[in-house]
């Protein structure tokens, strides 16, 4: 048996992860045409037939599992090929990518990994690469064997597999025991919401009665001031139409003492008014009436006689 080499061990796993990454390409690519194969059977009512073909590929798909994880090894051993060099034991730090690669190399299709195990073989001896084989001591990754076991997988994911195959390529198909189990929600799980009624009763149809009394009381008083307000608006309306109808007569006509007079007489009668009995008299108006109703006041309207007054005036005039 040759010695260990070094480099060559180093060429050896390069080579190693390139045939690795072609074979799960390869792998891959067989199991996706091998997966229409096996829609087409389920569309066709050949189920006998697909669950017999889909646990190869189960089995395909576990060994591209197993070989990634492989080439992930061989990665590690590139980096850290000084450890093989500096002991005739096996380093804790590689132990498991070691024993994981020599197991591999008796189950996996790969000529690469048979060369790397003879020349750890020569490293390590016989007897320790013959139980690594067997995996007497457990020292191979649990998750490696499984994926390398030959048993056959469970009913239980040969169904997943086919449902998910249907459902990849849109096939309304389900197991034998699972055809019903939609029957209580329809419509893919959403249950049906019941129609509404067609037709209503009086007695059904019921107003809507608020408890707060604040809210009423506020309601009434805006409509009694909205009231007030249009019949004061009315109001300036029809005082505006009546003296826009009078013809005004300009003050300059009349000479200078019989307006003084006029002005004092204005004035007089402005006071009276305001302090006459019969205005205090009125019924007083709720403050917010008159903060909403407040009339904007008149125009002056500069001492200005009515037309009543002036017609006396020019016929005592024309007397003199």
């Amino acid at each position: 048996m040759a010695p260990f080499s070094l480099s060559k061990f180093k060429v050896e796993l390069k080579l190693s992860i390139n045939r690795l990454r072609l074979l799960q390409n390869k792998k891959s690519s067989l199991n996706a045409k091998a997966r229409r194969e096996i829609a087409t059977l389920l569309e066709t009512g050949k189920e006998r037939s697909a669950y017999i073909r889909v646990e190869n590929i189960i089995r395909e798909d576990f060994n591209v599992e197993a070989l990634e994880m492989v080439e992930l090894y061989c990665e590690l051993l590139t980096a850290r090929a000084g450890l093989i060099e500096q002991s005739r034991t096996v380093d804790p730090g590689i132990s498991e990518a070691v024993w994981s690669i020599v197991y591999a190399s008796s189950r996996a299709e790969v000529r690469e990994l048979t060369i790397l195990r003879d020349m750890l073989t020569s490293k390590y001896g016989t007897e320790a690469v013959k139980s690594a084989m067997d995996n007497a001591e457990g020292q191979v990754d649990p998750k490696l064997v499984r994926k390398l076991s030959p048993q056959a997988p469970s009913a239980e994911l040969v169904k997943l597999y086919l449902k998910e195959i249907a459902s990849v390529y849109r096939i309304g198909w389900r197991p034998a025991g699972e055809e019903n189990d939609d029957d209580d929600t329809p419509s893919g799980g959403v249950k049906e919401l019941a129609a509404p009624p067609t037709t209503f009763k009086a007695d059904d149809i019921k107003p809507e009665v608020t408890n707060d009394d604040t809210d009423v009381g506020v309601g009434l008083e805006d409509s009694a001031a909205a009231s007030s307000v249009d019949a004061y608006k009315d109001e300036e309306e029809a005082a505006d139409r009546k003296s826009s109808s009078e013809e005004p007569i300009s003050k300059s006509l009349l000479p200078e003492s019989t307006q003084t007079k006029d002005a004092d007489k204005d004035g007089a009668s402005t006071l009276k008014k305001q302090s006459s009995p019969a205005s205090a008299a009125k019924s007083p108006v709720p403050a917010f009436v008159q903060a909403k109703t407040a009339k904007k006041p008149p125009p002056p309207s500069d001492g200005l006689p009515s037309l009543e007054e002036l017609q006396k005036r020019f016929e005592a005039l024309k007397q003199r």
